[in-house]
């Protein structure tokens, strides 16, 4: 069994141009975080209206997120006895995505990238929101994984 990334689509725009690249960050995230596991997880493409619902519902935020993530909790540890772990649900909004490319001066491909990699982190247990020194580790993390499939994202905020 191989890791198995879903991709759903509520755009009008079909973005499977950035399928192989979300499979190859996967695969680079698994060894750098040493998960020997194969993961379970899917990919949404939002509008922006979506994303709007969705963080006000389930989030309790006002503004259109460009990635929204909601880990599986697994309390009672299924998981653990299978070959596979299911992870959990990334919500990107591309038409947001690209305003943050171009904010930022980062190709759209950067950017949907790092937004991959960011819902990724989040899934796997990794926040930044917490605290400083959690924050620190997961922004590292996101640049190795970044790195390691030559991808450079300079935060510019």
């Amino acid at each position: 069994m191989n890791d198995l990334l879903e991709f759903n689509y509520e755009t009008k725009k079909s973005l499977k141009e950035y399928e192989n690249l979300f499979r190859n960050l996967l695969v680079s995230a698994k060894k750098i975080l040493h998960i020997n596991k194969n993961l379970s997880l899917s990919v949404n493409y939002i509008n922006e209206i979506k994303s709007k619902e969705i963080n006000k519902q389930y989030r309790e935020k006002e503004y259109v997120g460009d990635v929204i993530s909601f880990p599986i909790n697994d309390e009672f540890g299924i998981y653990e006895q299978l070959d596979f772990k299911e992870v959990g649900d990334i919500f990107i909004t591309f038409s947001e995505a690209q305003n943050k490319a171009k904010k930022y001066n980062h190709t759209i491909i950067e950017e949907m990238a790092w937004l991959f990699v960011h819902g990724l982190l989040h899934i796997l247990g990794f926040d930044h929101e917490t605290n400083e020194q959690e924050a620190k580790e997961m922004f590292k993390l996101t640049d190795d994984i970044l790195e390691s499939e030559n991808i450079k994202y300079i935060m510019s905020f």
